[in-house]
Parts: structure tokens; sequence; C-alpha cells
């Protein structure tokens, strides 16, 4: 849910960076309607503007938040913050990183069945 001042965190592994991007691509259809995107549909979010989203997508793995979070917007706030809420290390390395920004999320999505680990969310702001 949308949320000012807050972001969330979905970590996964993709083949490739086209793999990750198709993932979160909102079609359209015949009339012209925007469709969900795949990560949209398993994780129940709707209408959240895809100019607050940034995704990475890395040829070697990582399980260090900062580092598969250094660069990103409000690094100098989301690091920390991430770092508190999980610790350093994942349990295991990933190749790629969504970020929500103004999100919240709320945890009603299917978790089972898709490609990205729901880390958490953090203020920000």
């Amino acid at each position: 849910m949308e949320r000012e001042g807050y972001v969330s965190l979905w970590v996964g592994n993709f083949a490739s960076n086209e793999e990750l991007q198709h993932y979160l691509l909102n079609f359209y259809d015949e009339d012209g309607e925007a469709a969900a995107s795949m990560f949209e549909e398993e994780y129940r979010i709707e209408g959240h503007d895809s100019d607050f989203r940034e995704a990475e997508y890395f040829k070697e793995g990582s399980n260090q938040l900062s580092v598969l979070l250094e660069g990103g917007s409000y690094e100098e706030m989301v690091i920390p913050h991430f770092i508190k809420l999980k610790g350093e290390e994942l349990p295991y390395p990933v190749k790629s990183m969504i970020l929500f920004y103004h999100f919240k999320y709320s945890g009603k999505g299917s978790h089972q069945s898709s490609r990205v680990h729901y880390v958490g969310s953090v203020r920000y702001k």
C-alpha cells in the first residue's frame, strides 16, 4: 500500500536483466488498459507508480545488503535501516533486487510461487 516515506524491498535470482525487466513489465490489453505485471499479480500490488520503483540485476550474486542497495536512491538512509531490520547478510546470495518507494507492503501476496522474496519495509524519510 502506498505510504509516504517508506520503501519496500524484494530480492530474487533472475537469469538476466531482461528476465527481471519482463517480470516487472506492465502489459496493455487490446483496449489500451494497463494490466498488472507478474510481480504485481503475485504480490497483489495495485496502482503503484513505476516511477517510484528501482530494480537492479547483478551478474554476480551477493548476500550483502549494503552491496545490493549501494547506488540506490536515499542509500544513506535505506542501507542502515535495512541492515538494522535484517542484519548485514541475507541467508543466501541473490542476483536482483526490487525497491518500491512510497510503499509499505502489507504482506498479502502469494509467496511460495513468487520469483522474488519480500525482505521488508523501512522508513527512509
